[in-house]
């Protein structure tokens, strides 16, 4: 199965750099071990800075320094060397034989870059005729880290024949049958390479299927996401609709009671007109007279004064001097019936305890997600 990494993977996201023995935190993510070192030193509960989790989960002892809990996470070694491997193509394409001589090909065991003169050579040599040797163009990064030697971790030149379990070091024949010829768990290098292929391999069945699964899992969440939103609009509508009635009802009420209130003030502006019509024709006469009575006051010498004075006696007490007013005849209850304030009231209250029911009845809320 090929896989590629792209450029900005082989990134740490603190330094920006390629990774330097590139530590896994337990989110996932790559940090170089300095900048994890770093990072949790000037951090206090520090978390990733690519998704904020817990760079390192509580520690029993807290008095680990940084180093020694940064150390204590595993190292992406596939990591490691497709960056290192990667490092070595982007050298300059020169045979690192000859002199001023540009390379083609590229050793996969010994990592040398070689004219095609040299590379002649190096197939015919009894030590390197067995190596793989390809074109620079066509060689990736993860197939030149993928093609790398098992070497002793011992001496680095020798290959490694055995794998020592209770190190975890993988050793040469030398290493096998002097330093590690105590130990118990000493295996074929081959035979553990195969079952380490095979455990990866079930990793890899489990996680896919944890991924599916939990795939699965935000799918029906996001759809049951959606319900919820679509309910929570249908609510908002519904309250809308249901205040435009509210308020539809108090414009009615307010439209009758005004015209309630006109009709009435208007039947008492209408009586109060008419009696202010009658008493302004009483005070019309009462005045007329008053100036008649004082003009025949002023030539009061004349002999016909007394035949005046009878006849105008006659006439003031033939006039309407009363202005006290009959309330009962023109003037109506000053007090507004209420009938339609409480119906109003009612209605609205009615409205609102509805309301108050819905919201009382709450939907059933599930915390938790069985997959």
């Amino acid at each position: 199965m090929e896989v590629v990494v792209q450029p900005h993977e082989r990134e740490c996201a603190v330094c920006t750099n390629d990774f330097t023995t590139p530590k896994i935190l337990p989110c996932g993510h790559l940090l170089c071990r300095e900048c994890v070192i770093t990072w949790m030193d000037t951090k206090s509960d520090a978390g990733c800075p690519l998704c904020t989790c817990p760079i390192v989960e509580h520690q029993g002892n807290s008095s680990q320094s940084s180093a020694d809990v940064v150390d204590a996470l595993p190292t992406d070694s596939v990591m490691e060397a497709i960056v290192e491997s990667s490092h070595v193509l982007g050298k300059d394409d020169m045979c690192t034989v000859c002199d001023d001589v540009r390379a083609e090909y590229i050793c996969i065991q010994c990592l040398e870059k070689m004219c095609p003169s040299c590379t002649k050579i190096h197939k015919k040599m009894v030590a390197t005729r067995s190596h793989d040797v390809e074109s620079v163009s066509t060689v990736t990064p993860e197939r030149l880290a993928a093609s790398r030697p098992a070497l002793c971790a011992d001496h680095g030149e020798k290959h490694a024949e055995a794998f020592c379990a209770d190190h975890h070091l993988s050793i040469c024949a030398s290493c096998t049958s002097i330093k590690h010829r105590t130990c118990l768990a000493v295996r074929d290098i081959n035979d553990e390479m195969k079952a380490a292929e095979n455990a990866l391999c079930g990793l890899t069945d489990r996680l896919v299927q944890a991924e599916y699964s939990l795939k699965q899992g935000t799918e029906q969440l996001a759809v049951r996401l959606q319900k919820v939103e679509d309910i929570e609009e249908q609510d908002m509508t519904q309250v809308d609709k249901t205040c435009d009635k509210l308020q539809i009802m108090v414009e009615n009420c307010r439209k009758e009671l005004k015209k309630q209130i006109q009709d009435s003030r208007l039947q008492v502006k209408n009586s109060l007109l008419e009696v202010k019509q009658e008493l302004d024709k009483r005070l019309g006469k009462v005045t007329s007279h008053r100036n008649i009575v004082t003009r025949a006051r002023a030539v009061a010498p004349r002999a016909g004064l007394i035949h005046v004075t009878q006849a105008l006696t006659d006439r003031v007490n033939s006039l309407d001097l009363n202005a006290e007013l009959d309330e009962g005849s023109w003037m109506a209850s000053d007090e507004i019936k209420v009938e339609c304030y409480n119906e109003l009231e009612k209605a609205i209250e009615n409205k609102l305890h509805q309301f108050q029911q819905q919201k009382q009845t709450k939907p059933k809320v599930y915390n938790s997600f069985i997959l």
